[in-house]
């Protein structure tokens, strides 16, 4: 429902180790960040609140919680089987919640998720989201998988589309394991498409080697870095990290932003921007963490 399958090699690179003893720094509280919330009323999406960091959040629906607190809501059209709700509710959700901005499609190349064509994602569009820009609402594009495929599917679906589908920002998903594959990722998006980027989805997760998962340390710092760079790239607008949940669904556990009991972690703290409360497993807090890129990345 959430993520796909990558089928992309991993690049290991000497410029990124597998950090076991470094510091957790705070981000930015530039306020990009967002909740990516599939936990409905039964988590309290408040104790993420503590910063001014986060300041939205979106449900893979067009559906809002009832008690989301003061976060802007963003709604989303994930595919054909949301069609009806989404034509039933969309335009009192836009005046009573004074939303600013949707999001498309949910992975559509991927057969697991929205699985529309290029063709159908075009229709899909015209029909329900093109029209909401006469509200002077921005649309964010259908979010593709960091698949190979991904790329391939936005540029055939703007073919497609034969210039009645209007973008305002990329929305995309990526995961890995690589702090510099996921830079020139999103840096090849920004180039190709021209459009500030969402990144609605993202996380340090082997999908090509089950067997080979990021270490406890190795989310931290990768989060950390990823994020940070993300809180200095003016191109990008906001990002959403897997996850906000309890039930990771197949990604790494130690993603989570949450425990089992649905409490906010010390990975969630860093997140949001928040003074830790604890030690973090395989983390000293001797050394300050770099923002560690590969050489000759750019």
């Amino acid at each position: 429902m959430l993520y796909a399958l990558l089928s992309t090699s991993v690049d290991y690179c000497n410029a990124y180790p597998r950090i076991e003893s470094r510091a957790v720094a705070n981000v930015s509280s530039s306020a990009k960040a967002g909740l990516a919330w599939p936990n409905g009323n039964t988590v309290d999406m408040a104790q993420y609140l503590s910063t001014e960091k986060v300041s939205w959040y979106y449900t893979w629906s067009p559906d809002e919680i009832s008690e989301d607190s003061d976060l802007e809501f963003i709604p989303m059209l994930w595919g054909t089987n949301q069609e009806d709700d989404w034509t039933s509710s969309i335009n009192d959700t836009i005046h009573s919640r004074k939303i600013t901005a949707v999001l498309g499609m949910n992975e559509p190349q991927q057969s697991g998720q929205s699985n529309l064509t290029p063709q159908q994602g075009a229709d899909m569009w015209r029909t329900y989201i093109e029209p909401l820009r006469a509200q002077g609402i921005r649309l964010g594009s259908p979010a593709t998988s960091s698949a190979p495929s991904g790329k391939i599917w936005m540029q055939d679906w703007l073919q497609a589309c034969d210039g009645g589908c209007t973008i305002d920002f990329v929305a995309l998903h990526w995961y890995d394991i690589n702090v510099t594959n996921f830079i020139q990722y999103v840096e090849d998006f920004h180039d190709t498409f021209g459009k500030p980027i969402w990144v609605t989805e993202w996380a340090c997760q082997n999908f090509n080697d089950a067997s080979d998962q990021c270490s406890v340390a190795e989310v931290f710092t990768f989060l950390n870095t990823t994020q940070s760079w993300m809180d200095s790239t003016d191109w990008v607008e906001r990002y959403s990290w897997f996850g906000a949940m309890r039930d990771m669904q197949g990604v790494n556990e130690d993603d989570a932003l949450m425990d089992a009991s649905g409490e906010i972690n010390s990975l969630g703290r860093q997140y949001v921007g928040a003074k830790a409360t604890g030690p973090v497993p395989g983390l000293s807090s001797g050394l300050p963490l770099t923002n560690q890129r590969c050489q000759g990345s750019g």
